[in-house]
């Protein structure tokens, strides 16, 4: 028998038989508590064997009416504009009759005439008046259906805590009542943040578990019991169920104890003293020497923290030495680059220039050869001639 499993914002998710195979995604038409509705399958499986021989099997997974037909599609494509103008309306008339409440969404009952209209408030609204107006605009029959913050998130939908889907948009059908004795009876620690869902309530899941605890409580001791153990009395401080560790303080020192132990020291019977159990919530030894345990682990984390330090302290100190030494030699590599170009220089300044040797060379003889005074005009006479032999040798070309 294949189960499927249809969510409505009114009753949650509710499963319902059917003979046939079906795929998700498909309409069907089905009715429940509140009427006749076209609606879409969300989830597909087989029923279990368990559930198969329950005697309230039909109750519990009623059968569908239907599958829809393409007339009934369409028409439901078409009312879809028309379910938003009714909410659109019934929001706008809360409003004026300052009502708290937020219009969700509008369903058609196939049945009969009637409207069912849910909204989502923290407390209970008085919307008589609210209902008068909407039967005389719509001339239907009205129903209003409060949602609360779990009904919401199951449409919504989400990923829990766990990593899983949330309960409420996969199998829950309805909601219980729950309460935060139920984290207490687990031995939770009373954490707000970590305790509630995505709606802001406690988790649902808490109640899962908590008629177990119930039960397996009864063979532990309460919180605070007082027993005489190795001639001091010892006060019960923690339970843990799953590891079956009872953890007893005396002001000084810890003692652990499983339930068979811990009936046994009530009667003066001491446990074995190589039986060693560890708190496996925080790692800690607590066969009795709780107390020097934990001052031997805070010496040690000083210790390392000490060592860590000095070592921190070394590298730096090694790598300020390694940057000195590169920056000497970066210094020194520097002082003797320019030394060199220096001592280069010098040596350049020192060394005769050829070229202006010969030309003070050629100055002098053309100074000795020819020795004139300065005209403004350029003009040199030749009384100021000094060498004739210039002279003469002029008069022997032109012969």
């Amino acid at each position: 028998m294949n189960l499927i499993g249809i969510p409505f914002e009114f009753v949650g998710m509710t499963y319902y038989q059917c003979p046939f195979d079906i795929t998700i995604g498909s309409k069907v038409i089905v009715t429940n508590d509140f009427g006749t509705f076209l609606a879409t399958v969300s989830k597909v499986r087989k029923a279990s064997d368990q559930e198969c021989e329950k005697e309230n099997f039909n109750q519990l997974f009623p059968p569908i009416d239907r599958i829809a037909n393409s007339d009934e599609i369409k028409e439901d494509e078409k009312l879809i504009s028309y379910r938003k103008d009714i909410c659109s309306f019934a929001q706008k008339q809360a409003d004026e009759l300052s009502l708290d409440m937020d219009i969700l969404n509008c369903f058609i009952d196939l049945s009969s005439d009637k409207l069912l209209i849910t909204y989502l408030a923290e407390s209970r609204v008085d919307f008589r008046e609210l209902v008068k107006i909407l039967m005389a605009a719509f001339r239907k029959r009205i129903e209003l259906r409060q949602l609360g913050p779990r009904d919401h998130a199951s449409l919504i939908g989400g990923i829990g805590p766990c990593g899983l889907p949330l309960c409420c948009s996969t199998f829950l059908t309805e909601f219980d009542g729950i309460s935060i004795n139920m984290a207490k009876n687990q031995l939770l620690v009373i954490n707000t943040a970590k305790l509630s869902g995505q709606c802001g309530k406690l988790l649902c899941c808490l109640k899962f578990e908590d008629e177990s605890y119930t039960i397996i409580k009864k063979d532990y001791p309460d919180i605070g019991e007082v027993i005489n153990y190795k001639n001091s009395q010892y006060k019960v401080v923690s339970i843990n169920v799953l590891s079956d560790t009872i953890t007893c303080y005396n002001n000084e020192n810890y003692e652990s104890f499983t339930k068979e132990e811990y009936q046994k020291a009530k009667k003066g019977i001491a446990k074995k003293e190589n039986n060693t159990v560890i708190d496996i919530n925080a790692n800690v030894n607590l066969s009795g020497k709780g107390v020097q345990d934990t001052k031997n682990r805070i010496q040690q984390i000083k210790r390392d923290e000490k060592e860590r330090k000095e070592t921190e302290n070394t590298d730096k100190n090694r790598q300020n030495k390694q940057q000195n030494k590169n920056k000497n030699k970066n210094n020194n590599q520097n002082i003797n680059r320019f030394d060199k170009n220096n001592h280069k220089k010098q040596s350049e300044e020192k060394k005769p220039n050829r070229n202006n040797k010969n030309k003070n060379n050629f100055k002098g003889n053309f100074n000795n050869h020819f020795s004139f005074s300065k005209h403004d005009d350029g003009f040199i006479p030749v009384s100021e001639i000094k060498d004739r032999s210039i002279l003469e040798s002029d008069k022997d070309d032109k012969k």
